[in-house]
């Protein structure tokens, strides 16, 4: 059987490529209109140049129809008659004017009336759409509540929707080491946004009164921005961290370091600000280091009291923070830092529930994540839904 995919990032690799051993995966990017449109777009907006179409990136129309059975995107929708699923993160279309303001109530109106979405819902309610995969239950509820907002498509599209978490690999528990220091991790390349300056400022009271050692790997990227936060202070918050003889810093790992890593770590954090699911946190279970994190989106679901701590923080409806950092002096870190400190110190006096969660998170992981159970499910619907050729 051969799928069709578009896109090469971390999601893709992560959900759909290779993830099925008897399918060849074929890079139809070429075959997409879109892509085409695109690439002039951003050569306009090098130049300073506005764009000459309006186009989305998470869209796919074949200008000539690959050999291929079916098609499996990553959040995107499909316009051609060939048969096709989406993996999706957090909501579809996953178009610009879409996710910037979906949450706001005030900009239903604009967003119901819009050419582009209406014509995405209907790709979505065809019967060229097979199946559309959410990564969490947060993530379908998400799609639900914007899809009371559709009417017309709603039930066509509820009926296809599925949710298939990622596969993630898990090995047996191994025991740590003691070196007389418990060993912790951070890793995520945007700092800022997962929790990072929040989880430095708690861990430096903390190293005073209990033996610890973080490991830190990120570059450290702000993204598009994040409040308080420019070069210069991310300049100077690398260079602090390579001054603390508790802290190492790694700008980047090879993935087979960071695994190894989390295998060495009593401890592991994402006190994340926004994420839409939190893969570093399955690949830290993965290794037996259990997770403190936030309670937003998916983490709910993938770290569970039974495997990991979850620091209580107030929500909207979408599962995420209400309020995020508005300065870096805001009052909201402040309570992120406080909150930290109290549950690693808390977590630190007993070494024996660490373990105990750490060897819990493994099971959780196989059992949940299993690639082969992810593979067998796939391949039934492609089995299903793509025609054989």
């Amino acid at each position: 059987m051969r799928i069709g995919y578009t896109g090469n990032n971390y999601p893709e690799r992560r959900n759909i490529i290779g993830v099925v051993d008897d399918v060849d995966y074929i890079n139809v990017s070429r075959y997409n209109r879109f892509a085409y449109i695109n690439r002039i777009n951003f050569w306009l907006s090098r130049r300073n140049f506005n764009p000459l179409f309006n186009s989305d990136y998470y869209q796919f129309q074949s200008l000539l129809s690959p050999k291929v059975n079916g098609l499996h995107f990553f959040n995107s929708v499909s316009y051609s008659d060939q048969p096709w699923m989406t993996t999706f993160e957090t909501v579809l279309p996953y178009f610009q004017e879409m996710k910037a303001t979906f949450k706001d109530d005030h900009h239903w109106e604009q967003l119901k009336s819009s050419a582009s979405i209406q014509r995405a819902m209907e790709a979505m309610a065809s019967h060229h759409c097979k199946a559309l995969f959410a990564l969490s239950q947060n993530t379908k509820r998400i799609q639900e509540q914007v899809l009371m907002h559709f009417p017309d498509f709603r039930e066509r599209i509820l009926h296809k929707m599925h949710v298939l978490h990622p596969p993630q690999i898990a090995l047996p528990y191994r025991p740590r080491s003691w070196s007389g220091k418990f060993q912790l991790v951070f890793v995520g390349r945007a700092f800022y946004r997962k929790g990072g300056q929040e989880l430095i400022h708690a861990l430096s009271k903390i190293q005073t009164e209990v033996p610890i050692h973080l490991t830190v790997v990120s570059s450290m990227d702000v993204e598009s921005g994040w409040p308080g936060i420019d070069e210069s202070q991310r300049q100077e918050d690398i260079r602090w961290m390579q001054s603390q003889p508790w802290i190492t810093y790694h700008a980047q790992l090879p993935n087979q370091g960071v695994l190894q890593l989390f295998e060495e770590s009593h401890l592991g954090f994402l006190p994340t600000w926004q994420d839409t699911y939190g893969y570093s946190v399955l690949e830290m279970q993965s290794r037996g280091c259990p997770v403190v994190t936030t309670d937003i989106r998916s983490l709910p679901e993938i770290n569970p009291a039974s495997v990991g701590w979850r620091i209580a923080h107030p929500v909207n409806h979408w599962q995420e923070w209400k309020e995020i950092p508005s300065t870096k002096e805001s009052e909201v870190s402040q309570y992120l830092a406080e909150a930290i400190y109290s549950e690693v110190k808390d977590i630190l006096t007993n070494p024996q529930a660490i373990e105990a969660k750490g060897r819990a998170a493994v099971q959780r992981i196989m059992r949940e994540h299993h690639p082969a159970t992810h593979a067998e499910i796939l391949i039934d619907y492609y089995q299903q839904m793509f025609p054989k050729k």
